[in-house]
């Protein structure tokens, strides 16, 4: 019952989603919009969004903790991940990509978690960053509260895997005190995965990758704000740098809800609202058609080589799936 109940929730969610867009867009004026779209700044959108997974790649060669991927291998990996997280619930993709990549290097899963972990935190704060100095000019009370508190977790996630990493010897010498005193077998698994987790998060922490990390961050999200600008221009909107942010932040920070593969539905929902809020359009089916658009570019960007990879590794994707439920049952 409570894996259905977590299976369920989700698609609840997606599902009312789509229900409140349902009923509050003019279709045929939607249709009309998406159709009368400039083909060249999508175009633009596009071959950005492929830079953007490309530098995402070589990336996550540096969050790992020595180099254990070549570029081309941490792109099959990383594509892999993000496709199968469009078509899977719950973000199952990242334990994929997790497995994938413990195959290729010989590492441990839990070690290649970490490294997807750092990648998302790395991800989290820079957009916190880049819509800090905007959050309380959006001019839009709602948005910026709800937005803040976005900022706010990523910030304390940031300080507290920081300080956990600071502090890990300490933490670890009281873990063995307990250990010491109950013997538990499982304490002593659960005691040597939590130190794997936490040595595959010290590159985003190290003086020596920290720079080269947020370098290539601020290349990622800059090709990326690149992506949301053109996107707008396709439906002759031009945003200002704030509201470009703010589109970029609100599309990203909703695919965090849980809901249906993909974000489908919930995306929309959120981030057409978030700009009308914000005075990008008044149009809401304006602001529905920029947002599918972009989800519709970052699917064909993700599907196409992801499901090539899928299929060049079925095998060993079976293998994952064989697993997966053997430890469900």
């Amino acid at each position: 019952m409570k894996q259905l109940f977590l299976k369920v929730i989700p698609w609840l969610v997606t599902l009312g989603a789509i229900y409140l867009i349902a009923t509050n867009i003019d279709w045929r004026t939607l249709t009309g919009h998406i159709g009368d779209a400039k083909l060249l700044p999508l175009t633009i959108a596009f071959v950005l969004t492929c830079m953007s997974y490309l530098f995402r790649s070589r990336r996550w060669q540096f969050l790992l903790p020595s180099k254990l991927l070549t570029f081309w291998d941490s792109f099959r990996v990383l594509i892999l991940g993000f496709f199968m997280n469009n078509i899977l619930p719950a973000r199952t993709g990242e334990i994929v990509r997790a497995h994938m990549g413990a195959k290729l290097t010989g590492q441990k899963r839990t070690l290649m978690l970490a490294t997807i972990a750092n990648e998302r935190l790395a991800d989290g704060v820079m957009l916190s960053v880049m819509l800090a100095p905007f959050l309380f000019s959006i001019g839009n009370e709602e948005v910026s509260h709800g937005l803040l508190w976005v900022v706010v977790l990523f910030a304390i996630a940031a300080v507290f895997f920081g300080a956990v990493l600071l502090l890990r010897e300490q933490l670890f010498s009281l873990f063995d005190t307990f250990h010491g005193k109950l013997q538990w077998k499982s304490t002593d698994y659960t005691r040597n995965r939590i130190r794997l987790f936490l040595h595959g998060l010290t590159p985003l922490f190290s003086p020596k990758r920290f720079p080269v990390v947020l370098l290539w961050s601020i290349l990622v999200w800059f090709v990326e704000l690149c992506v949301y600008i053109a996107v707008a221009n396709a439906y002759d909107i031009d945003l200002s740098l704030a509201q470009a942010v703010i589109f970029l932040a609100a599309v990203n920070f909703s695919s965090l809800i849980p809901a249906a593969p993909g974000g489908i539905g919930v995306i929309e929902a959120i981030a057409s609202h978030i700009l009308i809020a914000v005075g990008v359009t008044s149009d809401l089916e304006i602001a529905l058609a920029m947002v599918l658009s972009q989800h519709v570019i970052q699917y064909l960007v993700v599907g196409l080589p992801g499901a090539f990879v899928m299929f060049s590794w079925r095998s060993t994707l079976e293998e994952i799936e064989k697993e997966t439920s053997v430890v469900e049952e």
